[in-house]
């Protein structure tokens, strides 16, 4: 809480930003083409004066400015500091003369998120006279909160258009006005039963292990219809068991196939789908709050999920994106059109409830089963297994959920990965021992029957030089670690690095390699034995 709005002037500027732009320097960016994207890459240096035309000068170019910088925490705090003591500049633009200045004013005002600004934003729309201000107005109104600005949201009503020319502005303002009340909606959450009737299914997976994921499946009884390299298809009417399986990141519905990509269109083949679908295995009464995720290359995706959402929304379905239960999910299709998918998050997924904590390189469990799954044939019953590079525990968690094992040790160098991965062991159940050390200074009491290492990428931890000093570090310690003839599995970005070691080393030879994907990057899964 600043003393005053000078003192947090000093204490921001001067200690982030060095080299400041003048408010002449500022505002000519800010009139070019593109400027202010231009001036967001000199966010730092432009701030000050960008506040100070703002607030002296009462431009709305540079209100608008402060907008797009209230998105990020930093300056949206450092904005609120400097309206501690004194609010009344942003209340006077809020009631200006010029229209832009008004519209953008509303809008810094729910950025900023203020509720006490309601009150000034209910008096200057009930004055509007400018259609185009209005809708940012109500928006902010939704942002804000509170029961003043929720009061006067369900008693406003839209004006109907005077002439042709108002009516995209009224429709403007209609949509601001139905997605601030959205704000206060309270869905009531839905409970989802059972199905009637088996449906199509779609599992995915990490890629190139769509077989793992299959196999996994036969043993839980599932009868998969079509396997992919990341994907498997069924039909079942037991959704809820599919979440015995732990190969697959999610489960979707396939809703439709090749449908144009047009807003009507989707909206038509997704109501018509989840019109059926939802009340049939669901208590509670719509509406069903639902997001939509739009994937694929030169797609105007909001605008796209705008239309879509005018088309489907309804008594049974509302857009609801901070308070969903469904998710539409839109994909462009490379030969044209779009595939669309649902996603049920009334269904329970408590797989990977273990997971309390993680690390920036950790693997995903779905990765880490799937991956085990993988490689199952060339794993021992009742192993004593070793991770010596084992951040927050996850692969070895799985390796325990997979089959019993006798033991389960992780080794990692950092404090704050064991401690993690301890916290997420005794949540799983899991009676591994982990070990705060470096790797290559571990000594085995007795050799292990197994090992599995996720091993630093060296783009997210370490580098290029400090992998080839651990991995050749590891490989030659694998036969102290292991017994002969005993299996490591060792998974890594580093393919050619890897593989060169092996080679150098006779005592090991290799078993399989498969490439598979995660996170965007190409790591392989080596199967090693110590001869």
């Amino acid at each position: 809480n600043p003393e005053n709005s000078k003192k947090w002037r000093s204490h921001f500027f001067e200690r982030r930003f060095m080299q400041k732009l003048t408010k002449e320097e500022t505002a000519a960016l800010l009139a070019q083409p593109n400027g202010p994207e231009k001036l967001a890459e000199r966010a730092p240096a432009a701030f000050e004066a960008a506040w100070a035309l703002f607030f002296e000068d009462g431009s709305p170019a540079a209100c608008a400015f402060l907008c797009r910088l209230a998105k990020r925490r930093e300056y949206r705090e450092a904005m609120a500091g400097l309206l501690a003591d004194d609010r009344a500049p942003l209340l006077r633009a809020l009631a200006a003369d010029a229209p832009k200045l008004r519209k953008n004013a509303a809008r810094l005002s729910g950025e900023l998120g203020d509720a006490a600004d309601a009150p000034f934003i209910i008096a200057a729309l009930q004055k509007e006279e400018q259609r185009f201000v209005r809708p940012s107005q109500l928006l902010a109104l939704g942002s804000l909160g509170g029961e003043e600005a929720e009061a006067f949201l369900q008693t406003y009503a839209v004006a109907p258009p005077a002439d042709a020319a108002e009516a995209r502005h009224a429709r403007e303002e209609q949509e601001a006005l139905d997605a601030a009340r959205k704000r206060f909606l309270r869905l009531g959450k839905h409970t989802f039963t059972a199905l009637s009737a088996p449906v199509e299914v779609e599992l995915r997976g990490p890629d190139k292990l769509g077989e793992a994921l299959a196999q996994e499946l036969r043993q839980l009884g599932y009868a998969p219809a079509a396997v992919h390299a990341s994907a498997v298809r069924l039909h079942t009417n037991d959704l809820p068991g599919l979440f015995r399986a732990r190969s697959f990141f999610e489960l979707l519905l396939p809703a439709s196939a090749g449908v144009a990509l047009e807003p009507k269109a989707i909206a038509q083949r997704a109501g018509a789908f989840l019109t059926k679908l939802l009340p049939a295995c669901h208590e509670g009464e719509g509406p069903f709050g639902y997001r939509i995720e739009v994937r694929g290359q030169a797609l105007d995706r909001g605008a796209l999920a705008k239309e879509i959402a005018r088309g489907l929304d309804g008594p049974l379905l509302l857009n609801a994106p901070s308070d969903y239960e469904i998710e539409l999910r839109v994909e462009q299709r490379q030969n044209g059109g779009a595939n669309l998918y649902i996603k049920l998050f009334t269904l329970a997924d408590h797989r990977f409830d273990y997971r309390l904590g993680a690390l920036p390189a950790s693997m995903h469990p779905a990765t880490a089963a799937a991956v085990l799954r993988s490689v199952q044939a060339h794993l021992s019953p009742n192993a004593r297994v070793l991770d010596p590079c084992c951040g927050s525990g996850t692969f070895l968690i799985e390796r325990g959920l997979l089959t019993p094992c006798a033991s389960l040790t992780g080794v990692d160098i950092a404090h704050a990965a064991i401690d993690i991965a301890r916290k997420n062991a005794e949540a799983a159940h899991c009676a591994a021992k982990f070990i705060a050390n470096d790797c290559l200074r571990f000594t085995a009491a007795r050799p292990y029957d197994e090992l599995i290492a996720n091993l630093p990428f060296g783009n997210r931890v370490g580098s290029h030089d400090d992998n080839r000093r651990l991995y050749a570090g590891i490989l030659d310690r694998l036969p102290q670690w292991l017994k002969p003839g005993a299996t490591a599995i060792l998974y890594t970005m580093e393919f050619t690095l890897l593989k060169n070691l092996i080679r150098e080393r006779p005592r090991l030879s290799l078993l399989s390699q498969l490439r598979t994907e995660a996170g965007g990057l190409t790591p392989t899964v080596f199967v090693l034995k110590v001869k």
